[in-house]
């Protein structure tokens, strides 16, 4: 298949890119939307798009509604551009954030309730509304070149080699690296961590899958958030080959929400494994491997 892919300069898209060429796709790679690109460089016809592409992910852009707004209309163009060359399935990456903060225990399904808080989240799931209406009719419609399914992932933690430096793992070890303490919230909501490869194989799992709707990507391993600290601090230890206790460095319900509010992240994953995705790496594999993508 030819896939467009734009945003494909981020931490979730240059991963995508090397699996979707792995798979023996052709990618054509945007590094970040279309619309910044020369109009001749994009092409006039593909079978996916697959779109990345947003700005203010920090909790501060989270938090700016004139970011989020352009990032939508830039969204809506990507979209509208998607049908003009006739592809058949457009792909957003979506966020946990469009399912807000509730603590209820409860595992978050697809077509369960969402109540995003920040600018961030809703901007999120208004595009999925629009991208969703403008698809059904354009499909509709007597321009339609050929029918396009929307499909729009709703991402969960993902951790990995090439993450920003300023994530909750790549922060936690390089601050108990340099021996540092580390001043986090209280950690007491639920957690999901999904390691960056398991995320693409997913990722490429749903550009070849002739399907559309919602889907959550995350794993199985879902606990306390102040588990996968504590864990991430025992790994460095082992890793060091240290007798020091990294965990007294940690100082848990010192700093502030951020933007999202203690979001609880529990994603009930059961429309992806029917599909036949099982993610492959443990929480710890995938700090091992990022401290050996260190040392190398």
């Amino acid at each position: 298949m030819h896939i467009i892919v734009t945003g494909a300069s981020s931490f979730l898209g240059r991963a995508a890119c090397e699996k979707l060429k792995e798979h023996g796709h052709r990618v054509t790679a945007f590094r970040h939307s279309f619309n910044e690109e020369p109009p001749e460089l994009v092409p006039m016809n593909a079978d996916v798009w697959l779109h990345f592409a947003w700005a203010g992910v920090g909790s501060a852009g989270r938090s700016d509604p004139m970011i989020q707004q352009y990032n939508l209309d830039m969204s809506v163009d990507a979209v509208a551009k998607a049908t003009e060359i006739g592809c058949r399935k457009f792909i957003f990456a979506g966020s946990q954030a469009e399912y807000g903060h509730a603590q209820d225990g409860s595992l978050k399904s697809e077509d369960g309730p969402v109540d995003p808080v920040s600018e961030y989240g809703r901007a999120k799931q208004m595009f999925g509304r629009l991208a969703e209406n403008f698809v059904d009719r354009y499909n509709s419609s007597e321009e339609c070149r050929r029918p396009m399914r929307y499909v729009h992932l709703r991402l969960f933690s993902v951790y990995g080699p090439g993450d920003h430096e300023g994530s909750l793992v790549n922060s936690v070890i390089r601050k108990l690296q340099a021996g540092e303490t580390v001043e986090l919230g209280k950690c007491a909501q639920q957690w999901n961590y999904l390691y960056i490869d398991d995320a693409a194989e997913a990722i490429a799992l749903m550009c070849e899958k002739f399907t559309g709707g919602i889907y959550n990507i995350g794993s199985s391993d879902i606990r306390p958030l102040r588990s996968y600290v504590e864990e991430l601090a025992s790994i460095l230890e082992e890793n060091a080959g240290s007798s020091k206790d990294l965990k007294s460095q940690l100082r848990f319900g010192v700093r502030p929400d951020n933007a999202e509010g203690p979001a609880d992240l529990s994603p009930d994953i059961t429309k992806l494994t029917l599909m036949g995705f099982e993610p492959k790496v443990s929480f710890a594999e995938g700090i091992r491997r990022m401290l050996e993508s260190e040392e190398s």
